[in-house]
């Protein structure tokens, strides 16, 4: 990720194991010290998956559940808009919080 320069990171589940993947990663990214966002979304995951399982291990920068690849155009738009990015993370952060 910070060969590439990243500016966001997308996790896709197509099957059940691939969730504790995305735990996985998510805690690695932490060590890694990244401070990019990872969007998660595919057929396993949820909103809730996402704020009780993944969110809780990368607070360096936000994990944040995707609904469809549709969707994600608009989620990127809000995380590249320096004008908008904090408070946009903040109220996802504030959403995930809620659920857990």
């Amino acid at each position: 990720m910070k060969a590439e320069k990243a500016d966001i990171v997308g996790l896709s589940g197509l099957i059940t194991p691939s969730l504790d993947e995305m735990v996985f990663n998510a805690k690695e990214f932490q060590k890694a010290g990244l401070t990019i966002p990872l969007l998660i979304g595919g057929a396993t995951t949820s909103k809730m998956h996402t704020a009780v399982k993944i969110e809780p291990h990368y607070k360096n920068n936000q994990a944040m559940h995707v609904l469809d690849a549709s969707r994600a155009v608009v989620v990127v738009q809000q995380l590249l808009d320096a004008t908008n990015k904090g408070e946009y993370m903040g109220d996802v952060a504030k959403e995930y919080t809620e659920l857990r």
